[in-house]
């Protein structure tokens, strides 16, 4: 079909370069347009070259982060080479409060699948705001963060994790007030035999304290009031 409408046109188009006369060339320019119209549709769309994906879809690890105020960009390189290419019909992504997930089809000459996906984000961002760019070697994702704010950290950290976590020592600061902050953390987070521990050592503290001896632990508040409780 598409072969016979091709074949009107190029013979209207010869008709109306060889005619003259101004109503045969109206006739003839009326009828070149709607075979032109009819070539549209039945002409196949164009083809483009198919590139298999493999079935299986390699989940990315590893990845960098930087922030400022205002968002943060999480990036992802070495995933292709500068020459390749990622069409955005083949990057899905999908943004949540607190979470995103990124996949990338059709990555490379094997046309590989790649997903990135990170949930318990440190604060709110803003999905309708949110993208993912692509780059000469693979991919960044833009977060727009719901208040300014520095995050220090990509995800949240669990209650356990936080616990596990020491204190940091300020070198200029005062030593006894650092370790007072560690023996507060080591207390909150020990189990009941440290507690005991620690409230055995602030309650004798205290007793020196209170029999004018030097005592080489700061003072430390009410931690070593319930001793007698433990």
């Amino acid at each position: 079909m598409s072969h016979e409408v091709k074949a009107n046109i190029d013979e209207l188009q010869f008709l109306l370069s060889q005619s003259k006369q101004a109503a045969v060339r109206s006739v003839l320019e009326t009828e070149l347009r709607r075979q032109n119209e009819l070539l549209k549709t039945v002409s196949p769309p164009e083809k483009k070259p198919i590139v298999k994906s493999g079935g299986r879809t390699k989940k990315i690890t590893n990845y960098s982060w930087e922030e400022n105020l205002k968002y943060v960009k999480v990036h992802v390189r070495d995933i292709k080479s500068a020459e390749e290419v990622i069409d955005k019909e083949n990057i899905e992504a999908k943004f949540e409060a607190r979470s995103f997930n990124v996949i990338l089809r059709k990555v490379g000459p094997k046309g590989l699948n790649y997903s990135l996906t990170i949930g318990n984000l440190n604060k709110d961002i803003c999905p309708e705001e949110c993208k993912v760019v692509p780059t000469k070697t693979g991919v960044r994702v833009d977060l727009f963060k719901v208040k300014n704010s520095m995050w220090s950290d990509l995800k949240q950290k669990k209650e356990s994790e936080k616990k596990d976590e020491m204190p940091k020592m300020d070198k200029d600061a005062d030593p006894s007030a650092g370790l007072m902050n560690l023996m507060k953390h080591m207390y909150e987070s020990g189990d009941d035999d440290m507690k005991r521990q620690i409230a055995k050592s602030m309650y004798e503290a205290q007793n020196k304290q209170g029999s004018g001896e030097a005592s080489a632990l700061p003072d430390m508040g009410d931690m070593g009031a319930g001793f007698d409780d433990l």
